[in-house]
């Protein structure tokens, strides 16, 4: 057995001493269930293998010109007579 100590959120730790009270158990043993249970189930499941990711590319039509230079965008959707 090991001794430790743990630093639990409040409202896990409200939790836990619900669940030891429920129980008529004590703190530490309800504590030592949890963790064990929890532990299980983590353990007993697989370790998910993700497909890898990928991107399919697609057409967005024609390259707009430069938004940096509003004269160069007003010439080319009205041409250069704009002015």
């Amino acid at each position: 057995m090991h001794s430790t100590t743990l630093t639990l959120d409040n409202d896990i730790a409200a939790r836990l001493k619900r669940l030891s009270l429920m129980r008529n158990d004590s703190f530490k043993h309800t504590i030592n269930k949890v963790l064990q249970a929890g532990l299980n189930v983590i353990e007993s499941k697989p370790i998910r293998q993700d497909k890898p990711y990928r991107i399919k590319p697609v057409h967005l039509g024609a390259k707009l010109p430069n938004l940096d230079n509003v004269a160069e965008i007003i010439a080319a959707t009205e041409g250069e007579l704009y002015k």
